[in-house]
């Protein structure tokens, strides 16, 4: 196990750069006779169970943040270092860790036929804008697996450190906005009548007020309220540079201003969000796009019986939702029923010098064989 983590931290899998990554755990899987097959860019296992009426997904990602300035780690982020009971390396926690707990969970399964259908997803750009998991719930539906299981479960072994149960995280939008105003000469500010930056920073002030307004129609018990980040850019014939900030021509004013926003939503919520910005948007003569696909909240209902099992297996685990995002939302929205439930700790994602501890691997991949075999008995 020890080997197997260490190996997967070594590989450079920035987002968009997972291949060389996709093509180890290829090798990995073959040398212990587990086919596998890809999946647009993702890497998929399907060990097909005794009971074909009952599926169960776990989905690991394969990518990682940049490590940054790499002057500012005490060791190699691509070289595995133990220190005392911790193991450092860039994705330690998030997550080479749960990959290597999912890996050894699938060799275990792989022994035998399963109890029931069992995937095993191993997929991309989780931590840009998790396309990798939106086009595998896609690809799912529509190769008609949904219709043909009755119930599906699963587990996303992003980093909980095994003592909390995540059953939610807040759904996400990132939004691009632009607007057009007059050019001219800096010397003669009246002759401006639509000032580009202006008209931006009314749109985001107005919409941050619009978006509290909402949140209070759709209040909840378990979710923070909605929120927005504003201005998380903003471009006005500003350029950064290296070392100091330039401007295309401090002389003149700008004809057009961009801006990004990062909208933070909850169930109810997520559904109204985007068309009530659009309305908005119109009404203020803006112009508003998604940055990225809309990452949609994800949700299972704590009394489900796969938290209810996970519960019973490990002794004063938490219940909790995430306020950021994640890949869950993905396919609960297709109608899987999962949870995000990993070792490594939740803290350490992209941070510098980012440890884990191994032991937790080896106990998850314990964990997930009895949480399949208990969920369907």
């Amino acid at each position: 196990m020890k080997t197997l983590l260490e190996q997967l931290i070594a590989i450079k899998s920035y987002s968009g750069e997972e291949k060389e990554l996709r093509d180890f755990i290829t090798l990995w899987l073959k040398e212990k006779k587990i086919k596998s097959f890809v999946q647009g860019d993702n890497l998929v296992v399907h060990l097909k169970g005794k009971d074909s009426r009952t599926a169960f997904v776990f989905n690991s990602h394969m990518d990682t943040v940049s490590a940054g300035d790499t002057k500012l780690w005490k060791t190699d982020p691509w070289k595995a270092t133990r220190e005392g009971d911790k193991m450092m390396g860039l994705g330690a926690s998030d997550m080479k860790a749960g990959l290597a707990a999912s890996l050894l969970t699938c060799a275990a399964f792989s022994k035998s036929v399963p109890p029931i259908d069992l995937w095993f997803t191993y997929v991309v750009r989780e931590e840009q804008d998790g396309s990798g998991s939106l086009d595998f719930a896609k690809w799912f539906k529509k190769e008609g697996y949904v219709k043909k299981y009755k119930r599906i479960g699963g587990i996303f072994t992003e980093p909980t450190g095994l003592s909390e149960i995540e059953h939610g995280h807040r759904g996400n939008i990132f939004l691009w906005a632009r607007t057009r105003g007059d050019s001219g000469h800096a010397s003669r500010p009246k002759d401006i009548a639509i000032h580009s930056v202006k008209k931006m920073v009314k749109f985001a002030d107005t919409l941050e007020k619009e978006i509290d307004k909402w949140a209070k129609e759709y209040r909840s018990k378990i979710f923070d309220t909605p929120s927005v980040g504003v201005f998380t850019s903003i471009n006005a014939g500003v350029i950064a540079g290296k070392d100091r900030i330039e401007v295309e021509s401090p002389n003149k004013f700008p004809a057009n201003c961009s801006a990004s926003f990062d909208i933070r939503t909850i169930p109810g919520f997520h559904e109204i969000a985007l068309p009530r910005i659009k309305s908005l948007a119109k009404k203020m003569g803006v112009e508003v796009g998604l940055l990225f696909p809309v990452a949609p909240c994800g949700y299972t209902d704590p009394r489900d019986k796969l938290v209810q099992v996970v519960k019973r297996l490990v002794k004063k685990v938490k219940l909790t939702v995430a306020q950021g995002s994640a890949d869950m939302g993905f396919l609960s929205d297709i109608g899987v029923k999962a949870i995000i439930f990993g070792p490594g700790e939740k803290r350490q994602s992209h941070m510098v010098n980012e440890y884990c501890y191994p032991d937790q691997v080896e106990k998850a991949a314990v964990l997930y064989k009895q949480i399949v075999e208990d969920r369907i008995s």
